[in-house]
């Protein structure tokens, strides 16, 4: 008689992984636009925004390692806390910036908090869900966070309403932090996600990354293409729409809407994962990609820009979906299932370095060209990661789950 299917366990993933997904995506996604405006309040530059929103991601990077370390030491309830702490006093400092060197501090701790408890949460699911299922459970933390995503700019817009002050978005941050920190101290984290009475064997980090290196440099590197193009998203879309003529509160609201787009497909792209492999995701979510940045190119030159404007947001947003989690499955199907922690933490290094550039790119493309040439050439980074990824993929994934 077959054995039963392996299923996502949802009941252990609700309360230490879904619900902390949605308070940390309502945070991260009211940051972003709020970050944007206010720097744009102060400094009156397109390219200074840039450079501001790249603190909320500079952090990831450089705190990747480090996370992974402090993951395998302390564990992940303790670490999501402390991570949570630094995000909402990083989200106090942006709201009481006087300056935009002040705001810039502010949203580096927001993301350094982020960077962390994203690989905290990232090394329990690799090792708490069975592979069949992989795809599913990761595109479902990642619908989780879209959700938040969602909610944030709108909260967001709301806060500014009722503060008068773009500022008074980062308030959001401060307060989904502390809800956050209430429901990750009371959530039931099975004993076993430290993966206690290993500690001698796991491997150095360093050691990890020498080891692993080919892979790093290659479909690592290739695949982090996905999820600069979710960063340069988040920039652009609110970039554009003040170019097409939208004020902040609509364009946090079109940023909130897109969110509830992204939401609507992250299971689907689990499923399509799953069944028919990684690259039936990974490949079509680049070229839609492309597509849209080419879009937005052409948006602020066009007579109909902000209709323009809203059709290449909404295919972004069903690309970022239909993407959610691929990244962090095939970081999972690479790791060492003993102890993966070593390996995730070179792996977001390494996947987080083209999100990090970008917003610098953008600064520098905007500063010296224009709005619509980072757009443009985004789209071929897109394009070319696309062309690229199969081979990678084939060379270092097992067939099952290419």
């Amino acid at each position: 008689m077959d054995a039963p299917r392996p299923t996502v366990p949802w009941r252990d993933l609700l309360p230490t992984a879904l619900i902390p997904n949605v308070l940390h995506g309502s945070g991260q996604g009211a940051a972003v636009p709020v970050t944007l405006l206010a720097t744009m309040r102060l400094t009156d530059s397109s390219a200074a925004a840039a450079v501001v929103a790249a603190m909320l991601t500079v952090g990831q990077p450089l705190l990747a390692l480090p996370a992974g370390w402090l993951v395998s030491r302390f564990g992940e309830r303790p670490v999501m806390l402390a991570s949570t702490a630094v995000t909402g006093l990083g989200g106090l400092a942006a709201h009481l910036a006087p300056s935009m060197w002040a705001l810039a501090a502010g949203a580096l701790l927001i993301g350094s908090g982020a960077a962390v408890f994203i690989m905290a949460r990232h090394t329990w699911v690799t090792m708490a869900v069975p592979v069949e299922v992989r795809g599913r459970s990761l595109s479902a933390l990642a619908g989780a966070t879209r959700l938040g995503l969602f909610t944030g700019p709108m909260l967001a817009g709301a806060a500014i309403r009722l503060t008068g002050d773009v500022r008074g978005g980062f308030l959001v941050v401060v307060g989904v932090s502390a809800l956050l920190a209430v429901v990750i101290a009371l959530a039931p984290f099975p004993a076993a996600e430290t993966d206690e009475g290993d500690t001698g064997e796991r491997p150095r980090v360093f050691h990890v990354i020498w080891e692993r290196r080919d892979v790093l440099l290659t479909l690592g590197l290739t695949v982090s293409v996905v999820s600069t193009m979710r960063t340069t998203r988040r920039i652009l879309v609110p970039l554009v729409g003040a170019g097409v003529g939208l004020d902040d509160v609509t364009v946090t609201l079109v940023v909130g809407l897109a969110s509830g787009l992204d939401f609507s497909l992250f299971y689907l792209g689990g499923i399509v994962t799953d069944r028919w492999g990684r690259l039936a995701v990974a490949v079509p979510a680049l070229v839609a990609f492309a597509v849209s940045h080419l879009g937005l190119a052409l948006a602020p030159r066009l007579p109909v820009g902000i209709w323009w404007f809203l059709a290449c947001t909404a295919l972004m947003a069903m690309a970022n979906g239909w993407s959610g989690g691929v990244v962090a499955t095939m970081g999972s199907d690479l790791a060492d299932p003993r102890s993966p922690a070593p390996f995730l933490g070179s792996w977001r290094l390494t996947t987080e370095l083209g999100p990090s550039a970008a917003p610098f790119v953008i600064a520098a493309l905007v500063g010296t060209l224009s709005l619509s040439a980072a757009c443009v050439a985004l789209a071929l980074l897109a394009g070319a990661a696309a062309a690229l990824l199969p081979p990678h993929v084939r060379r270092h994934l097992p067939r099952a789950r290419r």
